[in-house]
């Protein structure tokens, strides 16, 4: 009898791939009433179910545990019960082993059958543990075809319904497909990240490319720009060629074969024939600078500040030095005061001995300071005041022992550290705080774009310099305004301060700048270059090296340095031209200022205040940035860099900041 048929829907829970069971039915026919008077004949079945073996009970707990497992082992790991496909398969894989000797399998030898041994963390994990779904991952070699297969064995903790005590089911599925597609995801995987890193690889170097291709478009356009700047630019017209370029012009043309206009040789044959001609000043560069499109004040400033000693006085405004003596005797205080003030001699000229051996106080270098002193040795537009307020007023002498030491100067020349230290902080302590514009802070980025020019321009690569020179322009940049007043060379001369009387009006500052530094080295406390790199000769060659520089930051000799291109120093000296837009902005209107004060010193000791330092002036001194960029700050720095191809990104930054004043005219951009 069919039981599903004959129970259905009573007993739906009874399936074809259930556990046998054994049931014993007893049928009958009986007789029921279904209404008043109509009797039906019907059946009753009584059905009792057989005691089952411990084989049924084992099996049938599996079953309604989980169909899927195949075995069954006690705590000891012998099996209890398998079904006979779980036995066949067994045998296969195990030899010795039999569906008919099923007693023989454990739980051990159905680890054993793999590569890698298990059992014993999987047996504690499925008694001691009860752990749910404990899995094996069983490799093993196929003896067929002699290839890796792959098992997984999967553990649940039961009760053995026949003893009650601890039982493991466990089910051995073949999982070799799913760990060969694993294999092949796995092998894709790294093929793909392997493309990936070739691909990101090749995006940086196509990055790099296009960036360096924007560079190089970046400062061709730049060099297009100041070409086209200096011959072309109409603001001024300003011719800075002077007779000997003029003439040196004249002859290449001539060695290369042209004809040159005879009207160029007569002018030129003029200009060589005057007996007050300038050979290194541009021809007729009063006239040039007075010109009405410069405007009358910005051309006088230009012209005062450009102009060597030998110039005539103009007018009224002569220079008070030409005129006799007497004519100082109602203003002599006024001036003497001034002049005082206008040289850190009385200040820094006397000193203790407590106060030198005070002078050498070792600087904590915080994190900060260490990172932007790092940060100064390559970049072209390194933040000078950020630096100078991270260092408590030591920004020049850290900046210039850490330059000589990264460079090897230091080590190479073996000079004596500690004696270097102390000559360093003596210079820094020349220079007056005070000042808005020559101050340590300025003297420190003149020192930090030598040493860009240096080294990162292509002064050293090309050869244009050696070791010795590049000792020789550190030291003179960081000296070339030691003790500076605040005062220009011009104010000296007018109020006859000792120094102009010194050095016969011939750049005073400067001359002091020098002489006062080289006093402080010959002191046998701060001679740190050791005897045996003191030859006559290198004496010599740091002495030229270090007056050639100092004296040509005159902006009077300006035309004669870019004619013998001796340039490094001038550059540096002015090289926040080049600096970002905000730090340039700012050294102009500190400068400015100090313009200001001097304009306020010529206006109390009654002298004429000089163009474009009167503080009532709207604009002041900003109002030449156009005059001062076109005449000498673009072609002086298109000079550098067209030797040196290296030294682009200082054109690049001049030229971003001349723009930016360009946009600023006709009203200058005054700070809030």
């Amino acid at each position: 009898m069919d039981v599903r048929q004959l129970l259905m829907p009573v007993f739906s829970g009874v399936t074809l791939d259930g556990p046998s069971r054994m049931l014993r039915v007893d049928s009958k026919p009986i007789k029921v009433e279904t209404s008043p008077g109509h009797v039906e004949i019907a059946f009753l079945h009584v059905i009792e179910s057989e005691g089952s073996s411990h084989t049924d009970l084992r099996v049938a707990a599996i079953y309604d545990r989980s169909p899927i497992h195949t075995f069954m082992f006690d705590s000891e790991g012998a099996m209890l019960t398998a079904n006979q496909a779980a036995l066949l398969a067994h045998q296969r894989s195990a030899l010795g082993l039999t569906a008919s000797h099923g007693s023989a399998i454990t739980l051990r030898s159905l680890f054993d059958c793999g590569s890698y041994d298990g059992g014993q963390q999987e047996a504690q994990a499925a008694y001691d543990e009860a752990v749910d779904c404990h899995r094996h991952i069983h490799p093993h070699i196929s003896k067929k075809d002699g290839r890796t297969k792959w098992a997984m064995i999967e553990m649940w903790p039961m009760q053995d319904p026949v003893t009650a005590g601890s039982a493991v089911l466990a089910k051995k599925y073949n999982i070799s497909q799913q760990k060969e597609l694993e294999l092949q995801l796995a092998s894709q995987q790294v093929a793909l990240q392997r493309q990936n890193q070739e691909l990101e690889q090749d995006s940086v170097i196509m990055q790099e490319e296009q960036r360096k291709l924007q560079r190089e478009a970046n400062s061709l356009a730049q060099r297009l720009e100041a070409v086209l700047h200096d011959k072309f630019t109409p603001r001024s017209g300003f011719d800075a060629d002077t007779p000997i370029d003029k003439t040196l012009q004249f002859l290449q043309g001539v060695i290369a074969g042209d004809m040159p206009p005879v009207q160029t040789a007569l002018d030129l044959y003029h200009i060589l024939s005057e007996s007050d001609t300038n050979l290194r000043q541009p021809v007729g560069l009063e006239s040039q600078l007075l010109q009405h499109s410069l405007g009358s004040e910005v051309g006088q400033s230009m012209l005062q500040l450009l102009q060597g000693n030998s110039s005539a006085p103009r007018g009224g405004e002569g220079l008070i030095i030409s005129g006799p003596v007497c004519m100082l005797s109602d203003k002599r205080a006024c001036l003497e005061s001034a002049a005082a003030q206008s040289s850190g001699l009385a200040r820094h000229g006397s000193m203790t001995k407590q106060q030198q051996q005070q002078l050498f106080i070792p600087t904590n270098v915080t994190p900060d300071v260490e990172r932007r002193l790092y940060d100064a040795e390559s970049n072209w537009q390194f933040d000078i005041f950020g630096y100078a307020e991270a260092c408590h007023g030591k920004c020049l002498s850290m900046l210039t022992f850490h330059l000589m030491k990264q460079t090897g100067i230091i080590k190479e020349h073996g000079l004596d550290e500690s004696k270097l230290c102390h000559f360093l902080q003596k210079i820094e302590s020349g220079y007056d705080s005070a000042n808005p514009y020559h101050n340590s802070v300025h003297v420190a980025s003149v020192v930090q774009m030598s040493h860009m020019l240096l080294c990162h321009g292509g002064v050293l690569k090309s050869g244009a310099m050696n070791r010795q020179q590049q000792v020789a322009t550190y030291w003179s940049a960081m000296v070339h305004d030691h003790e500076h007043g605040g005062l220009n060379n011009d104010f000296l001369i007018k109020s006859r301060h000792p120094l102009a009387i010194t050095y016969n009006d011939q750049s005073p500052l400067e001359n002091h700048h020098l002489a006062s530094a080289v006093r402080l080295l010959l002191q046998p406390e701060y001679q740190y270059i050791p005897a045996s790199h003191c030859s006559a000769e290198a004496t010599a060659q740091f002495r030229i090296v270090a007056v050639n520089q100092v004296l040509g930051t005159d902006m009077k000799k300006h035309f004669d340095i870019t004619s013998r291109f001796q340039m490094v120093m001038k550059c540096a000296d002015i090289g926040h031209l080049a600096a970002a837009a905000r730090t340039h902005k700012r050294w102009a209107y500190q400068l400015e200022e100090e313009f200001f004060r001097q304009g306020d010193k010529e206006r109390s000791c009654g002298l004429s205040v000089s163009p474009l330092m009167d503080r009532s002036t709207q604009g002041g001194m900003t109002r030449s940035q156009m005059g001062f960029f076109s005449i000498v700050g673009i072609p002086l720095f298109k000079a550098m860099a067209e030797v040196f191809e290296d030294a682009q990104p200082m054109l690049d930054g001049v030229m971003a900041n001349y723009h930016h004043w360009e946009a600023a005219t006709p009203e200058a951009d005054l700070p809030a």
